[in-house]
């Protein structure tokens, strides 16, 4: 999604596209009828709600057989919203499983090609912000081409606190942005690389504008921001919901001009980085470093801001982001494992700056269970300091957006 103030539903919808593209990852297509068995077979008496709520490798609870083995085309999945900036939230989205085509659900490089998924969400928050909207994923030819929609309509509030030293960096200023959007990408893998590049269109239609609190409302500002993006993405991820091991790259440089459409002329160049690994049985070990930089005249709600957990969303603002954080722990056993995580962000004029720019840091603790071991999923809580508050998170899948 193309608005940093709309990037919380943005994060809304990737969330169950990345959520549902895993459980389709790791689904089985239903095989043939078989003939009719004889008198003297025996007929498998199919499972009870509460058997398919067990893992029969280990008898612990698992909601793999419920997620997959029952799966007939639509799984309704749960939104759980932690995010301070929007005072948390709940919502719900449904998931559409295509057929699969005769070149879907097999495995290339280790990993099973994704069947075509759709998807349609809705949300609201405790600051009265909310989103409905959907999207649809699809891929041909083995993988080789993926396409990618996704759009809605939201209305978000949210406090600008301006880049950092502005004169109302400590108290906010709380604002709207409602309106539609669309992001549409087309990737092509390219030969037989695990590298996938393509362009990637997003487009924002919205109205701003500003509560400060005063007898007159001032008045509301309609913009229309359109950008055109090349995106080039590395996967090599054992699960791309809960990594554990592999490696994950993804460059984004778009442009923003009148002569396509938008209010705005403006570039940008976002990036991230993701590595895990694995010690042993029982150790794991993973790191991150995102980014974004941009020239122009970008509006104040698509700035870049540090993302991480214990730090509100558009907390810390500026032309340039940048934000580094580790994770580690240990499996305590084969279901359970405990974490601590800590990072740290800066915001500047330029990339340059970072290296002489205010660090704004956060580290936390948190622990996870392994609820869909077919899966690789992963459900768990983690508590984060910033340097303001501290904040529960509740987290499905990865931290990691």
């Amino acid at each position: 999604m193309i608005a940093r103030a709309g990037q919380i539903c943005a994060i809304w919808v990737l969330s169950v596209l990345s959520a549902t593209a895993v459980m389709a990852q790791e689904a089985e297509v239903a095989p043939e009828a078989e003939p009719e068995q004889a008198a003297d077979e025996t007929v498998p008496e199919k499972k009870g709600f509460l058997a398919q709520m067990k893992d029969p490798e280990d008898g612990k609870f698992d909601i793999s057989q419920y997620l997959l083995d029952n799966l007939v085309g639509f799984l309704p999945v749960p939104l759980i919203i932690t995010e301070p900036a929007v005072d948390n939230g709940l919502g719900l989205a449904g998931a559409f499983f295509h057929k699969p085509k005769a070149d879907q659900m097999q495995v290339r490089d280790g990993n099973l090609i994704l069947p075509n998924i759709s998807v349609v969400a809705a949300a609201y928050t405790g600051n009265e912000s909310w989103f409905v909207g959907g999207g649809h994923l699809r891929n041909w030819s083995k993988d080789r081409f993926r396409y990618e929609v996704m759009g809605g309509y939201a209305n978000i509030n949210l406090d600008w606190y301006g880049s950092d030293g502005g004169p109302i960096e400590d108290t906010g200023l709380r604002f709207n942005v409602e309106g539609a959007m669309l992001d549409q990408k087309f990737l092509v893998r390219i030969g037989d690389s695990r590298w996938y590049m393509g362009p990637d269109l997003r487009i924002l239609n919205s109205d701003v504008s500003f509560d400060l609190g005063l007898p007159v409302d001032l008045p509301t500002v309609e913009n229309s921001v359109v950008t055109l993006s090349l995106v080039t993405i590395y996967e090599n991820l054992d699960f791309k919901l809960s990594p554990r091991s592999g490696l994950q790259l993804e460059f984004d440089a778009s442009v923003s001009r009148e002569a396509i459409g938008s209010d705005f002329d403006y570039e940008q160049l976002s990036w991230k980085a993701r590595q895990f690994f694995e010690f042993g049985d029982k150790y794991f070990f993973g790191w991150r470093l995102d980014g974004s930089t941009t020239s122009g005249d970008v509006p104040f709600y698509l700035e870049p801001f540090v993302e991480l957990e214990g730090i509100p969303a558009m907390r810390f603002q500026g032309p340039t982001a940048a934000t580094a954080e580790i994770r580690g722990g240990v499996d305590i056993t084969p279901r359970w494992s405990l974490l601590g995580f800590v990072g740290s962000g800066r915001t500047g004029d330029s990339v340059s700056d970072l290296s002489s720019a205010e660090s704004h840091s956060a580290y936390g603790v948190g622990f996870r269970y392994l609820m869909a071991r077919r899966l690789g999923l992963r459900l768990g809580l983690d508590v984060a300091k910033g340097p303001e508050d501290t904040y529960v998170y509740l987290i499905v899948g990865s931290a990691w957006r």
